[in-house]
């Protein structure tokens, strides 16, 4: 994930309540431009505080970890710490070698 959540909560000393939806592939099934009508579960984990200097990228990432993290166990998702645009990148990258 990206790490803006992680800053905002260390400067503002504000919690962050990891969030995680069900369901949601029901909906709207990959490759449909038609919503489907379907119930959707989320869930909401506990609150995680966050301290440390807020300008530090590893700190940043740390936490930006851990917030992934718990929505992924929330979620049964796996977490994947690559963007898709990146994973795009590389694929392209090892098509031209």
């Amino acid at each position: 994930g990206r790490t803006g959540i992680a800053r905002l909560a260390i400067e503002s000393g504000s919690p962050v309540i990891p969030v995680a939806m069900h369901n949601t592939e029901k909906i709207q099934p990959t490759g449909k431009l038609i919503p489907k009508i379907a119930r959707v579960g989320v869930d909401f984990g506990e609150p995680m505080y966050f301290t440390g200097d807020a300008t530090d990228p590893f700190t940043l990432r740390e936490a930006t970890d851990k917030i992934m993290r718990a929505i992924g166990q929330m979620s049964g998702q796996e977490y994947v710490d690559i963007y898709a645009s990146r994973a795009k990148e590389i694929l392209r990258e090892d098509e031209e070698d």
